[in-house]
């Protein structure tokens, strides 16, 4: 929580010093600030997914996993799934984030290495409990609608976990592979 508290703060200060400077909001540098004071990033809507676990609450963890095609049934069946595995960790859970793979989703979808023109975006989670042995996770994470970045200007992202399925799992969500 201090950490969040600590990233917030800096992350308001240097927008307000963007501000003063006269920087433009919708640029590279500034849309990645916004959607860290906004929690809008891929390792907040993680964190936010798993710390609801961990509080037990149940329904609020689904609405916070979004996948594409509500109707798509073995999808809908991950979702409860993988959900109801995790919240078994309850408040001895832990998690790291190992990495972080970034998609471009406009035109051709592909890996990228700039985070800024990202629309996607694949994490490897590691997740730990109290009596309960680690495992691996790949969070999916997706802009909805799609992300243009420098092509729309850099709008800022809010971004959507479609997909959460266990390392030796194949995605459902977004089939995309490297």
């Amino acid at each position: 929580m201090r950490d969040i508290t600590w990233r917030t703060g800096f992350t308001l200060l240097a927008l307000a010093v963007l501000t003063l400077l006269g920087s433009n909001a919708s640029g590279c540098t500034t849309h990645h600030l916004i959607e860290q004071a906004l929690g809008q990033t891929p390792q907040d809507q993680i964190d936010q997914y798993l710390a609801t676990l961990a509080r037990g609450d149940r329904q609020a963890a689904l609405a916070l996993w979004s996948p594409p095609g509500t109707s798509d049934l073995a999808l809908q069946t991950r979702r409860q799934s993988v959900t109801d595995e995790l919240l078994a960790y309850r408040s001895s859970l832990q998690h790291r984030v190992l990495d972080l793979v970034w998609w471009r989703t406009c035109c051709e979808p592909a890996v990228i290495d700039d985070p800024a023109e990202a629309g996607g975006v694949r994490a490897r989670v590691a997740i730990r409990g109290e009596r309960l042995t680690e495992r691996i996770y790949m969070f999916d994470l997706l802009v909805p609608g799609g992300y243009w970045g420098a092509a729309a200007g850099y709008p800022v992202r809010e971004w959507a976990i479609v997909d959460i399925y266990p390392e030796s799992a194949a995605p459902l969500a977004w089939m995309w592979s490297e």
